[in-house]
This record gives C-alpha cells, sequence and structure tokens, in this order.
C-alpha cells in the first residue's frame, strides 16, 4: 500500500498546472489531473512547462490523466486531496455537483484555489463531512494547448472554511497537512488563518476594479486616466471596507490606497475584462453576488456594488446567451408590471 497521498487536481489551467506541478514536486502524492481538452496530445507527450520557479520542462506527465471527472470517479482511488482550481461560475456550473463523483465522505479534503467570497458554504452544505480548505493564488501562469507560460512566482495563502462539524484543530490540521505537501523550496505556500479577512482583502480590487474595468471595457491605466478609477471604484472600495467591518473583518487603514495605487504604471486588464473580451462567462456571482448577500444580511448600504451587479448581469446574460447557455424567447414577453 502506498504511504504517498491521493490528489486530484481539476482545472489545470494557467493556475491549476502550476498548482499540480508543485505538488508532483514535493513527491509526496500520487498526482491525477482532469484535463477537458488536449487530453490525447497529454497522453503522448505531456506538458511543456515555462516557468519562473521551476525553469523549463518538457514532457511532464502526472501520474493519471483523465478525460472526465467522471473518469476520475471510476479509478477506484479514494482521495485525499481534491484541488478545484476551474472559474468559478455557480449561475452555469456549480462546484458542488461537479466534483461530486471524486469526494469521498468523511475522506477527501475540497481545495478551492478559486477566486470570490464565501465560495466554501455550499460545499459545506453539500459535503457537511468533508473539509474544505480556501486557497488563494497570487501566481500568474497562462496555458496555451499543452503549454503552461508560468511568469510570476508561485505563492499562495492557505487557510480552511469554518465548518462547524469539526473542531478549529482538526481543520487547522487538515489545512497544513495540504500545505506540507504542495509546499517546496521553489514555491511560497503559507498558512494564513483567517480565510474571511483575506477574501475580503481580496474582494477590494476584484468587486471594484475587475468589475468596473469589464463593465467599460477599459484596462486599469485607462480607468485611473479618465475618472472611474476616483469616481466609481474607490467610493465601491469604501463599501467592501464597510460590509467587512460589519462582518468582524477590520480590514488594514490603507487598504484603500494599496488598491487604488496597485496597478500604477501598468496598463493592465483584470481577468473579468479578459474574460469579457475573449466572450467567456464571468465570475460575477462568487465575485458580487455572495458579498451583496452578505451585505443585506447585515444591513450594510453598498449602492455603488449594487449597480454594478446590475449591470454585469446584464453583460452576463449576453455574454451566456452568444455561448448557448440560455435561450431568449424569439417572442418578447409581456410586461406586467407597473412603474410609477
Amino acid at each position: 500500500m502506498s504511504s504517498k497521498y491521493e490528489t486530484l487536481v481539476i482545472g489545470a489551467g494557467g493556475i491549476g498546472a502550476v498548482v499540480a506541478y508543485g505538488i508532483h514536486y514535493t513527491g509526496k502524492s500520487n498526482l491525477g489531473i482532469v484535463v477537458r481538452g488536449h487530453y490525447d496530445k497529454l497522453i503522448s507527450e505531456g506538458y511543456t512547462i515555462d516557468s519562473v520557479d521551476y525553469g523549463k520542462v518538457d514532457g511532464w506527465k502526472p501520474d493519471y490523466l483523465y478525460p472526465s471527472i467522471e473518469e476520475a470517479g471510476k479509478s477506484g482511488i479514494e482521495y485525499d486531496f481534491v484541488v478545484v482550481s476551474t472559474k468559478n461560475l455557480p449561475d452555469i456550473e456549480k462546484v458542488e455537483d461537479l466534483i461530486e463523483p471524486v469526494v469521498t465522505p468523511s475522506k477527501t479534503a475540497v481545495v478551492l484555489v478559486q477566486n470570490g467570497f464565501d465560495i466554501g458554504r455550499p460545499l459545506i452544505e453539500r459535503f457537511p463531512q468533508n473539509i474544505i480548505i480556501s486557497g488563494v493564488s497570487h501566481c500568474g501562469s497562462h496555458k496555451y494547448g499543452t503549454l503552461v507560460e508560468h511568469i510570476q512566482h508561485d505563492n499562495a495563502k492557505i487557510s480552511y472554511f469554518g465548518n462547524p462539524n469539526f473542531e478549529e484543530s482538526a481543520l487547522e490540521q487538515k489545512t497544513k497537512e495540504f500545505i506540507s505537501m504542495y509546499k517546496n523550496p521553489k514555491n511560497d505556500i503559507d498558512y494564513f488563518p483567517n480565510e474571511r479577512w483575506y477574501r475580503y482583502r481580496k474582494l477590494v480590487y476584484n468587486a471594484t476594479l475587475n468589475t468596473v474595468c469589464a463593465l467599460t471595457d477599459v484596462d486599469t491605466g485607462r480607468l485611473q486616466l479618465w475618472g472611474g478609477l476616483d469616481e466609481i471604484s474607490v467610493p465601491a472600495m469604501r463599501e467592501i471596507v464597510a460590509i467587512a467591518k460589519a462582518d468582524g473583518c477590520d480590514l488594514p487603514s490603507d487598504v484603500i490606497n494599496i488598491v487604488g495605487h496597485g496597478d500604477d504604471g501598468v496598463y493592465f486588464v483584470p481577468s473579468m475584462l479578459d474574460d469579457v473580451r475573449k466572450g467567456n462567462p464571468i465570475e460575477l456571482e462568487i465575485i458580487l453576488g455572495n458579498v451583496l448577500r452578505v451585505a443585506d444580511q447585515l444591513a450594510v448600504d453598498a449602492p455603488i456594488l449594487k449597480v454594478l451587479y446590475a449591470l454585469l448581469k446584464l453583460k452576463q446574460g449576453r455574454l451566456k446567451e452568444k455561448r448557448g447557455l440560455l435561450t431568449v424567447p424569439e417572442t418578447r414577453p409581456p410586461n406586467t408590471k407597473y412603474y410609477s
């Protein structure tokens, strides 16, 4: 019987591929990857990785490659860790539905290396006896077919989502176990005890710059040059800070200044704008929808964020329609609402 962990990575795009290779590098796990594209080429040739951390790697293959999650589930392996690094689009495909075939009750820890806020809650509801781990990545990487270009050092903060069915010590122990399997001399993978605080901190950027750029089709440099940073994004940042505070998470007093100047000197295209330009659906619910639901529960006013959310729902509808993910009636249905 192998003493190694059994680990499956779902979503081996740029970030997922780097996470997978980092886990492989430590040699502590039998590693499987679910690939949705280029499966045959990967089986025959493997990945080519050009990495700022690991150098040039040709023909790398994990221990197992699967063309689907269903096939990974049929392998007979009971996974210790399932790492999810797909886009988080619950209005299209819920993560808890996606991963169900590979989650063994009371055994598998699910690691969400994904954007967003409050993303652990639906998984804890579906898998109450499984530990759900939070991974916030600051790695820069892109995948083109079977080529991975890793351009920014792999740096991640790992914590856990609170689960009333477990003692805090058990959650922390499992989280640190995952870190020990992933952390190696080439990366910086650190334990961070408060996932909610850290995800609020990341929302100060994602909910205010990412969103406005996606709506206006301008990068963060032009957003600042043409007034959108001062007039829209910074006031929206103040709303995120207020929601976080009401939720018991006091962000640093200079967080708005730091985020507002984070892209100085660069015409940077945030991920949500990149998705819009590619015609891909955006991570709207986990970046804006979830935090606005918390704001409503806590009675925190967030008028700018609510307008951004309403406008982006229209953008999302159009993106989904173009991708054939929803259908608009051929004849417009009557509007029975009364406006005064």
